[in-house]
């Protein structure tokens, strides 16, 4: 007697689910030798997303403090890495609390308890795509016309074209030349708060 396979309804119910194919005769297959049909072949279709995710990567946010004597004769210059966990493009903000290093102490005619620095951004995504920018730590305040200025969004904040998750070289850098202003610095502490948001971005 001979024996055969019989392969019920397997196209017909994939086609039921994905509800754009009718449904197919019932197709035989036999054993090798035994008949033309030896295997059936029916497709089953998989569709699948994933949601865009974008932070910092565990210990990657840039952190730490820069504490110079002297800086309006010396200057100074400190880089903080950062290293995202970005699967698609972003974009990176910063603001700045006081728009500048500034001192407590009250002023005279010809002093100044604020020293103007320096913020600059860099963005290397996994491909090697990068993205810089700089700006006077006074267009960081609310306010300002930096580029990155504010709290990064679907359209603020320096945009990196590319998914970024590894260590790459990113890094937010401050930095002051020794201070060439025409008003004296007042002695004391100069002290200044940068806050860093990161975002998806379309």
């Amino acid at each position: 007697m001979m024996k055969q396979l019989v392969v019920f309804g397997m196209a017909m119910v994939a086609a039921l689910c994905a509800g754009s194919q009718p449904a197919r005769a019932e197709v035989t297959a036999y054993a090798v030798g035994q008949g033309a049909v030896n295997s059936i072949t029916v497709g089953v279709e998989v569709r699948a997303s994933v949601q865009g995710r974008c932070g910092f990567a565990t210990g990657g946010a840039p952190s730490g403090s820069i504490d110079q004597a002297d800086f309006d004769q010396s200057g100074f210059s400190k880089d903080f890495a950062i290293q995202l966990n970005c699967s698609g493009a972003s974009r990176i903000a910063v603001s700045s609390a006081n728009g500048g290093m500034t001192n407590a102490a009250s002023t005279g005619l010809g002093y100044s308890s604020k020293a103007p620095y320096q913020v600059a951004l860099r963005m290397v995504a996994d491909n090697g795509t990068s993205a810089s920018a700089s700006c006077e730590a006074s267009a960081l305040a609310a306010g300002g016309g930096c580029s990155f200025a504010g709290t990064a969004g679907n359209a603020t904040g320096l945009r990196l074209a590319g998914a970024s998750t590894k260590t790459n070289g990113s890094y937010l850098r401050i930095s002051a030349p020794a201070y060439a202003g025409t008003e004296t610095l007042v002695a004391g502490r100069y002290v200044d708060t940068l806050s860093i948001t990161v975002s998806v971005s379309p």
